[in-house]
């Protein structure tokens, strides 16, 4: 079967992902019909209905609802709502899966049934049309998957929402239905909306959350290759010691591949390398400590999602008992389920995904017949029951009771531990029943307790949590899986203290966590292979957990992906590696094989590469040699010293509120009381840049410092580590990606960035030398290949001193380079037009009364501060330049062309002007024409979209305009702005539509319209408000009174809103990353709730959720009434 192509994958996630809302929507009002979310049902309700909702109510305490925290009696229903969502909508789903592979059975008549058939039996069944039969029959032909006896079952959806979830799946193409892969996609994006709604609120991750968060499709060719590099090597070692002949004659691969190939079993990704007899053998090794058979192989997939690892064991391993023994293809088929096959899953929803998987792969294979039950079960149930009613389900039988103590005691934290959860790391009593035992004990139970419904909804769980508890037990041959990726900021406290708790060495993200469960699965001699993210394999926070890993198992493979490993947007940022490790000791000179595709841009470049792209054998105790014993697949080159030997590394500064404290120098105020210099990410590695930021640091005592000591436990010393290369001479260096490196000049840097301040002056110039060469960037990436490094893998790098001081004599004959930019962006920029990259834009600033930091009195090392450079004596006094004459100035075009003839002096010409026009993409126009209409938008993008020179217009091509200096525009100078140039300009349109002139009646009409916004802007009435989140109501401006040191951000919203600016600025007000500490409500009240539309919003709730809404509107009133 071919995988689903990427237009059938897109209307697949439209669909799924507009179902779910429907769904929901018709789960919550079928619910709500039912008053189960009420204290008491409706009056006319039937006794019929009455029992459905004692049943619902005890079923969605099961689920994990409560008592409503809003209205007195009332229930919640949340988690009820997603389960019928989701079962509305499979139960569709699967029948037509079941449809498309002709595998829909009439349970009474035992044979396959068309979707006509359906719509004949719907009358005789009593339903309303052939989908309602489909999925009644998709239902009962999985009872693992669809309860029998599930309340849920028995609601019906409104009609006017089942009816566009039976036009979504049936106007899906039937090729989505016979895709390999397409279960697979299918719960993925079914969580894709909530998985986002999740990132963005930026909360801890817990029980509600994981599921969505953690899940991820794997790719096909992940899995193959785990797969085939270990169940293919065990079976090629078989084979190929049955036939040695075989491995000494073969003269490729793919011959040896051939030679080991099962019917449907090609083994593509197998590989094999030729040892130094000349022999090939399987690169991971053979498995030596395997059993001897098929049949006693025991594979476990413990994250499983939708079955994708299980499936793909199952097809390998049906192919190999066939093989081994005289197996039809159903006896394999059934073999295999019952015998080889396991799995577990947190999210009981996945979990019925991944079984109907496995069964449908069985009854493509040999057509529908009664499958073994599955030794599938969800890892993440909980008891949701107090536990002395837990315990009454055993009744007077002490074996049962101990034994659902224990249940109880293992799975209380399920919904958030999952296959973490480990029933042999504690001693059980000797009256404890062993966990297949109680099965038996829990089905008599539950044909007791069909009267007390919640009694009877505990049982169904206690069955589960069985099945789940006997399989996390149990110990396994194979252990492959994808492991959850979560990093510990994100985790929740009851998942943050087990892991810190429990492993201690790997604590560091939910993955690694799941990589010691994983070999805690591993009987002796047996094997885990995993798809893993690859930090883990160098950075130093694993150093411990690398090294015992080393020291006590057998390393089989290492592939290392890299980035874009996933064809999922929803893996973005992932860095990944497929893992195999034997739970066995290390013999000598072992050697464990690595190959490295990570250069490969996507999944298919990728896929290809493994099978084919040479490999590297690493020896195993080589790697604690590596530093911090990082796992490398290239050596240092015999280089022993380090830089760590000659500089110390620091790490920048973390403001935890980014557009509050870091802003463009050129849009806050020029005062360095206030803001300092700050270097951010060094975008080029041809340019000193990244220059153009500064931060609000007030001397060390200001706000910042007071968000601080607020945040103490998320910033922690903030800036304790830069702190010490504040002032020094270095070496800065991105820590992301290409790792471009510059000259670093003593000011504070962000965390973006890393610097090196060598341990003795002469140092400085090889070590630039060095880091600002290619060979750098690959030390540093052969030692750590996360997409940002840490400061201390910079100390790490080999650096051989002489050979640098060598290349830096050649480089810099005449000793360390002056820092100088021509950058208009880059603080260091001296101001002059004739000296800059983009002369018409400094030459309007400067035109406009702005001044760069050095022009102001600001200093940097070997910058000094500027004197007057005589273009002083053309800026504007009051920072308006209208473009046509107004108010008795002359045209902005004249004035902007004798500041250039200023600047440029004798070199001032007709040509030069052309050659200026010519930069900016105006060849051939005037400079009112590049003034009037391109300017402007030019101005943004240059200046990161953060303009300080604005252009206000009245939307008519040869109406009013001006440009404006924002640092100058004052309440008055906005006054005289409206009334004065703007005024001056009415009157003038006013007089030529009195004499008739063309046109200017529609100049008039726009010129007023001008004015009135600008008058609404000044009054500052929303949505013409200025709003700053940080600021407490109280201090919140009223009218137009902008605070500089704010930002343009901020600012510019009023102008935004009311469209009088030439272009469109490209500036958003959404809500910030981040969350903010507790603030007053009464100050503060966006913090706490806001619904994203109410004015005047005043707070609700007892706990703010501290989101960072920007586009909040105040009218003036409100505010005044809080000063």
């Amino acid at each position: 079967m071919s995988t689903l192509p990427t237009n059938l994958r897109r209307q697949l996630e439209n669909a799924i992902k507009q179902a779910r809302t429907i769904a929901e929507g018709g789960a919550r009002k079928a619910l709500e019909a039912l008053a189960v979310h009420e204290p008491d049902p409706y009056r006319d309700m039937e006794e019929a209905q009455r029992g459905l909702l004692k049943k619902l109510r005890a079923q969605a305490k099961q689920l994990g609802d409560g008592e409503s925290q809003t209205k007195r009696g009332a229930y919640e229903i949340k988690h009820l709502v997603e389960k019928l969502a989701y079962d509305q909508w499979h139960r569709l789903l699967f029948a037509r899966f079941l449809l498309e592979t002709n595998l829909l059975i009439s349970p009474e008549h035992g044979v396959s049934v068309t979707l006509d058939d359906c719509e004949e039996l719907a009358p005789s069944l009593g339903l309303k049309n052939a989908w309602a039969v489909a999925a009644r029959f998709a239902a009962k032909e999985l009872p693992e998957i669809f309860r029998a006896d599930d309340p849920a079952g028995a609601v019906d959806m409104p009609v006017e929402d089942r009816k566009p979830l039976i036009q979504l799946v049936t106007g899906l193409p039937v090729d989505v239905f016979t895709a390999s892969d397409s279960l697979g996609w299918c719960y993925q994006f079914w969580q894709v909306d909530k998985k986002d709604e999740v990132n963005a609120a930026g909360n801890k991750i817990g029980a509600d959350e994981l599921p969505a968060v953690t899940q991820l499709f794997t790719e096909d060719y992940m899995v193959d290759f785990l797969l085939d590099n270990t169940l293919g090597a065990w079976h090629a070692g078989k084979v190929l010691a049955a036939n040695p002949k075989q491995s000494e004659n073969a003269q490729s691969e793919d011959e040896l591949r051939q030679a080991v190939a099962l019917p449907g079993c090609p083994w593509k990704y197998l590989r094999f390398i030729k040892g130094k007899d000349g022999k090939w053998t399987p690169a991971a090794g053979t498995f030596d400590g395997w059993p001897k058979s098929a049949a006693a192989l025991r594979a476990l997939d413990p994250c499983m999602g939708s079955g994708h690892f299980v499936v793909a064991m199952f097809e390998r391993l049906v192919a190999l008992r066939m093989a081994e023994e005289t197996l039809d293809e159903p006896e394999a088929v059934a073999a295999v389920i019952h015998d080889n096959l396991f799995g577990l899953e947190i999210d009981p929803r996945c979990t019925q995904i991944g079984a109907f998987n496995l069964a449908l792969a069985a009854w493509r294979r040999v057509g529908h017949c009664t499958l073994p039950p599955m030794n599938l079960a969800c890892s993440g149930l909980a008891p949701n029951a107090k536990k002395d009613d837990w315990l009454k389900l055993a009744g007077d039988n002490e074996k049962l009771k101990n034994g659902m103590e224990r249940l109880y005691r293992l799975f209380k934290d399920a919904p958030v531990l999952g296959s973490l959860i480990n029933p042999r790391a504690g001693e059980g009593d000797l009256l404890v029943a062993a966990f297949h035992e109680l099965q038996p004990l829990l089905e008599k139970a539950l044909a007791q307790e069909t009267k007390d419904d919640s009694a009877h909804e505990m049982a169904v769980t206690a069955r589960g949590l069985a099945k789940a508890a006997e399989i996390l037990a149990g110990q396994f041959t194979l252990v492959a899986t994808n492991v959850p990726y979560l990093g510990r900021g994100k985790q929740d406290d009851v998942l943050l203290d087990y892991c810190e708790r429990v492993h201690p060495e790997a604590k560091a993200d939910l993955a690694t966590c799941f990589v010691e469960r994983c070999l805690d699965f591993c009987a002796s001699g047996a094997s885990t292979s995993l798809v893993t993210p690859q930090n883990w394999l160098f950075l130093g926070g694993y150093q411990d957990l690398r090294e015992r890993v080393l020291k006590e198992l057998q390393w089989d493979s290492v592939a290392r992906l890299g980035e874009n490993g996933f064809e999922s947007p929803q893996a973005a940022g992932a860095f990944t590696a497929l893992i195999c490790l034997t739970n066995r000791k290390l013999s000598a000179n072992h050697s464990f094989v690595g190959i490295d595709v990570a250069e490969e841009s996507n999944p298919p470049k990728k896929a290809t590469a493994l099978e084919s792209f040479d490999m590297r054998l690493l020896n195993q105790a080589a790697q604690f040699e590596n530093p911090d014993s990082r796992i490398m697949f290239i050596d240092s080159g015999g280089i022993k010293t380090r830089l760590e030997e000659y500089a110390e590394s620091y790490q920048g500064a973390v403001t935890g509120d980014l557009q509050r404290f870091v802003g463009c120098f050129w849009e806050v105020s020029s005062s360095w009381n206030v803001w300092e210099r700050f270097r951010t990410a060094i975008d080029s590695p041809t340019s000193d840049n990244g220059l153009s930021c500064a931060i609000r640091w007030e001397k060390g005592v200001g706000q910042l410092a007071e968000y601080a000591r607020l945040t103490r436990d998320q910033l922690h010393d903030m800036h304790e580590s830069g702190q010490r290369a504040w002032g020094k001479r270095g070496v800065a260096i991105n820590r992301m990606r290409e790792l471009n490196s510059t000259m670093f000049l003593g000011e504070k840097f962000d965390n973006n960035v890393a610097v090196l301040i060598p341990k003795a002056p002469e140092f400085l110039l090889p070590i630039l030398t060095f880091c600002t060469s290619k060979e750098f960037a690959i030390a540093v990436r052969t030692l750590d290949q996360t997409i940002k490094v840490t400061n201390q893998t910079l100390r790490k790098v080999p650096f051989d001193l002489a050979q640098w001081q060598k290349v830096a004599a050649e480089k810099y004959p005449h000793g360390l380079p002056k820092p100088f930019s021509s950058d208009p962006t880059q603080w260091l920029f001296n101001g002059h037009p004739k000296d800059s990259a983009q002369p018409l834009h400094v030459a309007v600033a400067r035109l406009l009364g702005y001044q760069w930091p050095r022009q102001t009195g600001s200093s940097f090392s070997d910058c000094p501060a500027l004197g007057q450079d005589g273009l002083e004596k053309l800026a504007d006094d009051d920072g308006i330049v209208p473009i046509s004459p107004a108010k008795g100035e002359g045209p902005a075009a004249e004035r902007l062309r004798e500041l250039l003839a200023r600047a440029y002096g004798k070199d001032w010409n007709a040509t030069r002007q052309e050659a200026l026009l010519a930069q900016v993409d105006y060849a051939g126009a005037s400079l009112e024409d590049w003034l009037r209409n391109g300017f402007f938008e030019q101005h943004c993008a240059l200046f990161h979209h953060r303009p300080f020179i604005w252009h206000v217009w009245d939307g008519h091509k040869s109406g009013f305009s001006a440009l404006v200096n924002y640092h100058k525009l004052t309440h008055a100078k906005l006054e005289n702005l409206t009334y004065a140039y703007l005024g001056d300009w009415i009157r003038r349109q006013q007089a030529a539509v009195n004499v008739g002139e063309s046109g200017s009646d529609a100049r008039l009409e726009a010129a007023k319209q001008l004015q009135a916004r600008l008058k609404l802007i000044l009054e500052g009435e929303p949505p013409y408000d200025i709003f700053v989140r940080w600021k407490p109501l109280s201090k919140q401006a009223i009218g137009w009174h902008p605070d500089m040191n704010d930002g343009v951000r901020m600012n510019i919203r009023p102008f935004a809103t009311g469209e009088i600016l030439r272009k469109r600025v490209k500036i958003k007000w959404e809500k910030d990353r981040g969350k903010e500490p507790v603030r007053e409500k009464k100050e503060f009240p966006w913090f706490w709730g806001w619904d994203e539309v109410k004015q005047d919003f005043a707070g609700i709730g007892k706990e703010p959720d501290g989101n960072r809404w920007n586009d909040c509107h105040y009218t003036n009133e409100f505010k005044q009434s809080k000063r």
